[in-house]
C-alpha cells in the first residue's frame, strides 16, 4: 500500500509540480494502510507521516491524491484535482 501511495505522489508531483496535500481512500484501503503503519495510533499521526490530510470516503473506489489550495484566510478553496 505504501509503495502504491508513493507512486501516486510521485506521479502527481511530476505532472503538477506540487506535493499533494489530500489522500482520498475508502474504509477498506485505510485499514490496509494502517496494517502497513502499526505504530500509528490515529488518523492525525498517519496524516503527519504521509504529509497529507487523509479523507476517508466511500466514494473513493481507488486511492487518489489531490492538492487543495488554501486562501490567505486559511480557508480551503473547494476545488479538487483527481489523479486517474
Amino acid at each position: 500500500m505504501l509503495s502504491f501511495l508513493y507512486r501516486l505522489v510521485e506521479n502527481y508531483q511530476r505532472e503538477h509540480g506540487l506535493h499533494p496535500n489530500l489522500l482520498y481512500v475508502n474504509q477498506r484501503h485505510y485499514l490496509k494502510l494502517l496494517e502497513c503503519l502499526p505504530e500509528m495510533k490515529n488518523q492525525d499521526e498517519v496524516s503527519r507521516f504521509l504529509m497529507m490530510q487523509v479523507v476517508i470516503s466511500p466514494e473513493a473506489a481507488h486511492p487518489y491524491v489531490a492538492w487543495l489550495p488554501t486562501d490567505a484566510g486559511g480557508h480551503l478553496v473547494y476545488e479538487r484535482e483527481r489523479i486517474r
